[in-house]
């Protein structure tokens, strides 16, 4: 049911509903997961649209402290669309259905877009800084983590300026877009192997007629530099995936045969 229009919305106030989000999960319930933060993060909005309309406040509250759960940055985007669809005078209970619809395929994009690519590239980037000794890693982790932060008013934003036309982007676009960002991540954290796995052997047979011959240096360095990293973590991959090895199990057989040979000089 359409209702007539209520009061308009300003940018100052989705950018203020943006920023409330930061807080989303501050409140986090077992029972409704984000929807005490999503409900509160709206509530000065909601009360400039209805006004004195009082019942219809509690009724809209009543629709976003229902089951939430989807990935931060997409919340704050179905908040603005919310607002935009609130501000129409769309019914309740629609409202409640769409943010039903989109809550898991957002969580799906905004967690291969934000934590399973943007975040490890820019933290796997940063430890690299960090650990040849450069403070500009942790300073340019946290200045990262601050903008992805505060990109969630951009979000509002879109969210609300697109309206119900972001229901059709999104189910156009969502297999794309996370696809690109996966083979991003592969391709960036693929070429930090090196910088993170040091793989060498030791060993250095004695060869007669030609002395002490080092596989490290005479062959991997100088013919196959960082080959065995990249073996190493093919291996590893191949353990994990195709005999489904635990990951406690891989990370305590590495220590240990990690220790042994290098007790035996192996490497």
């Amino acid at each position: 049911m359409m209702a007539s229009k209520r009061n308009k919305l300003t940018m100052k106030d989705i950018d203020k509903m943006s920023v409330l989000s930061l807080l989303e999960q501050v409140c986090f319930s077992f029972e409704r997961m984000q929807a005490p933060g999503f409900c509160w993060s709206l509530t000065p909005a909601l009360k400039k649209i209805y006004g004195d309309d009082t019942e219809g406040l509690a009724r809209a509250m009543t629709t976003y402290m229902e089951f939430i759960n989807t990935e931060p940055h997409m919340a704050t985007f179905i908040q603005g669309l919310d607002l935009s669809l609130e501000e129409a005078g769309q019914d309740n209970e629609m409202i409640k259905n769409i943010n039903a619809g989109l809550f898991g395929p957002l969580a799906g994009l905004g967690d291969a877009i934000f934590w399973f690519t943007l975040l490890p590239i820019i933290g796997a980037v940063c430890i690299s800084l960090a650990s040849k000794g450069n403070p500009l890693g942790p300073v340019l982790f946290i200045i990262a983590w601050v903008f992805l932060a505060f990109s969630r008013v951009f979000f509002g934003r879109i969210g609300y300026s697109m309206g119900t036309r972001a229901v059709e982007m999104i189910s156009q676009n969502a297999a794309s877009i996370t696809k690109a960002a996966g083979i991003l991540g592969v391709t960036v954290v693929g070429g930090l192997i090196p910088s993170y796995i040091e793989f060498s052997l030791a060993w250095a047979p004695e060869l007669p007629g030609f002395g002490e011959f080092s596989l490290q240096s005479e062959i991997f360095d100088t013919i196959f530099p960082n080959i065995l990293p990249l073996l190493f973590v093919f291996f590893l991959y191949w353990l994990f995936k195709k005999k489904k090895v635990n990951t406690i199990a891989l990370i305590i057989s590495i220590i240990v045969i990690s220790v042994l040979a290098a007790a035996v000089g192996v490497m």
